[in-house]
């Protein structure tokens, strides 16, 4: 066997795995990475919802921290069954390559066997001493001595090749076996999993049949938090409204810039919280209870710890400072044409016309009596409200 013949070898195993489409899937470290980031949500929702199950009694609060975490976990189960999903495609592959390596190593033991075979019958007719100085001429000998070199190179060649495939044999057999063993250990996580998910659901249940003999609170509530919604974004477009009316030429040109640079931190910008998840999202979209119930956010519910400090997406000036009822304090940021509104505050920790910068303290957000915390957050873009999810990193 030929340096070219070996070079095969890895020529194969790479095709195997080219045609098996293993580099056209997530790798490893990307779903490794997701499980992460699915276990610290399901993390951030069981300690959300242990503060508000202090309180002993149910709350829309506790349903939405019980919803997050099914969500949570059902992305955790369905990055554990990609990974399984990895592990089948690799299993795969390594028996195709062990497979290809066994077929070339029984091939050179055949070719090394034959080689033997052959120098043994060679020695038997006659020794190398002889076979040499029997030449006829001068240049016959120097042939023959030529061919009895390459011959001794060929043999100690195809030995070495034996022991190298060997070698890489045995390597992907233990990375074979190792494989195995981790695929096992997802799939024994993946039913841990189900069954914690299968608990939450039941608990899910639950709750929902407490909340629904509480209609009237519920929708008392919610008619109060609509009132309070819609005198804020009133309040908010008179203030807009009135700001562009007395604009200069030096503070539009200002805010021009401000804006553009707002603007390209689309999908960027970092959340209000340092912990939380989003209760309510913007838009059109069913009650968690009553699902004949559409409700219409203009703005986000975040849910998160109670205490929770409240912190500036971006770079601004403080507008507005307001108190609203049903939203408690408000602080309201201008960013060029852009503005953010952080409501539902306990505290505020800035003041009128105050400089803002990225990630600074603006608040902290107000815990109800029955343990939920939750800030309401909005972007505007002049007089119009734009989707708060469109904005903020992905978490």
């Amino acid at each position: 066997m030929n340096g070219g013949k070996f070079a095969n070898i890895i020529t194969l195993t790479l095709s195997i795995l080219i045609s098996s489409g293993a580099f056209a899937q997530k790798n490893k470290t990307q779903l490794e990475k997701e499980k992460k980031e699915h276990a610290l949500h399901i993390l951030e929702a069981e300690k959300i919802l242990k503060t508000t199950e202090k309180k002993k009694r149910a709350t829309l609060g506790q349903l939405n921290a019980i919803n997050q975490q099914i969500k949570s976990r059902e992305a955790l189960i369905g990055s554990i069954r990609e990974e399984i999903d990895w592990y089948n495609r690799k299993i795969l592959d390594d028996e195709q390559i062990i497979e290809a390596l066994d077929a070339d190593l029984d091939r050179l033991r055949k070719e090394y066997a034959v080689m033997v075979y052959a120098g043994y019958k060679t020695s038997q007719n006659q020794d190398k001493l002889t076979f040499l100085f029997s030449s006829d001429s001068f240049n016959q000998f120097l042939m023959r001595l030529k061919y009895y070199e390459q011959y001794g190179k060929s043999r100690r060649y195809q030995a070495g090749q034996i022991m190298k495939v060997e070698e890489i044999l045995r390597a992907e057999i233990s990375g074979f076996e190792d494989t195995k063993t981790e695929k096992e250990a997802l799939l024994t996580e993946e039913v841990n999993e189900r069954n914690k998910l299968g608990k939450l659901k039941k608990k899910q249940k639950i709750l929902i049949a407490n909340l629904t003999k509480k209609e009237k609170e519920l929708k008392k509530e919610l008619a109060s938090r609509k009132k309070a919604v819609k005198e804020l974004n009133t309040l908010i477009d008179k203030m807009i409204r009135e700001e562009i009316a007395a604009k200069t030429t030096a503070e539009t040109t200002a805010s021009t810039a401000m804006s553009a640079s707002f603007a390209g931190n689309r999908q960027k910008l970092p959340w209000p919280v340092n912990e939380g998840f989003i209760s309510s999202g913007f838009g059109k979209h069913n009650h968690p209870v009553y699902k004949k119930l559409i409700i219409d956010n203009k703005g986000v519910y975040i849910q998160t710890n109670p205490e929770e400090k409240i912190m500036a997406v971006f770079n601004g000036k403080v507008s507005a400072i307001v108190t609203i009822p049903g939203m408690n304090k408000a602080v309201i940021i201008q960013h060029g044409e852009y503005r953010t509104v952080y409501a539902n505050l306990k505290s505020v920790s800035v003041e009128m016309n105050q400089q803002i910068k990225i990630n600074d303290k603006i608040g902290q957000v107000y815990t109800k009596n029955d343990g939920d915390s939750e800030l309401f957050f909005q972007i505007w873009k002049n007089t119009s409200i734009l989707n708060p999810q469109q904005w903020l990193t992905i978490r």
